[in-house]
């Protein structure tokens, strides 16, 4: 079977989200009415999370409320592989993507166009890839987006090389097309409470800042944690090409938040970029 042929099943039902549908679709439903936003057409680009939904679904829903409703081309997913080393950035070219809530479609013309910009964006392979963080985006974005499309791009070796070439190879790709980019990434793990608030708190205004250089420096010095750095750089150097300013903080909070566990969390935050007005 070929790619054009492959639909990647979902690997994390019943683990990081409900497997039975209704279930699924009340969970997320009851996240974005939670959510204290209300839509903004303004909104291009987001930062989310990508742990079980128990934990960092309110999260995440804070920022997908911004684009519920509108309607979009097609919805770039930037994300990053834990568990399958790869050199390159891998634009995925199968046919769809299946959730509980059904298949979404890859929109493959936008695929080739930017697996054809270099030659570190290669195709994925054809058996599992073994991971979430691309995966758990989808209920949402099946709840939020009407006609949904997607194009799933996971970074592999995360530098700020990488990133800058995927964000030029999106820019000059999506410059004519009505595009929503997201891109995922935890914050710290596995501090006490008040050590993660304070790290997450810090890269969070290093974000809002937009420097990718100092961002990448300090993610290399381990003076900062994200494990989705890749798709964060990317995003941030994309913004600027594209002219959108942000990203802007939605909301911030830790497992703990959740667990009450304040011994060891996981950091998560929602971040917008917003087109320029002029």
């Amino acid at each position: 079977m070929t790619n054009q042929e492959t639909v990647r099943t979902a690997m994390v039902s019943g683990q990081f989200y409900p497997k039975e549908p209704e279930s699924l679709k009340k969970k997320v439903r009851k996240f974005l009415t939670t959510a204290g936003h209300v839509p903004d057409p303004d909104v291009r680009s987001l930062i989310v999370p990508h742990a079980g939904y128990d934990y960092s679904g309110q999260v995440a829903a804070e920022a997908y409320k911004f684009v519920e409703g509108r309607t979009f081309d097609s919805v770039v997913i930037i994300a990053f592989l834990h568990r399958v080393f790869l050199q390159g950035v891998l634009i995925d070219d199968v046919a769809a993507y299946e959730t509980p809530l059904g298949r979404v479609s890859v929109d493959r013309e936008l695929v080739r166009e930017i697996q054809g910009f270099h030659p570190l964006f290669r195709n994925a392979m054809p058996d599992s890839l073994e991971e979430h963080s691309l995966e758990v985006q989808i209920p949402f974005l099946q709840e939020t987006i009407p006609g949904l499309k997607i194009v799933p791009i996971y970074i592999g070796v995360q530098n700020i090389t990488s990133s800058a070439i995927l964000a030029d190879a999106l820019a000059k790709t999506l410059a004519d097309r009505n595009i929503l980019v997201v891109a995922t990434t935890d914050l710290s793990h596995f501090h006490s409470y008040e050590t993660a608030f304070a790290k997450d708190r810090s890269l969070i205004a290093m974000f809002e800042k937009g420097n990718a250089e100092a961002i990448y420096g300090a993610y290399v010095e381990g003076e900062a944690e994200a494990c989705g750095m890749g798709p964060v750089l990317t995003s941030i150097l994309l913004a600027k090409k594209m002219n959108w300013s942000g990203p802007r903080l939605i909301r911030y909070s830790n497992s703990g938040d959740v667990t009450r566990d304040r011994s060891s969390v996981v950091g998560y935050a929602a971040m917008a970029f917003r087109e320029t007005v002029c």
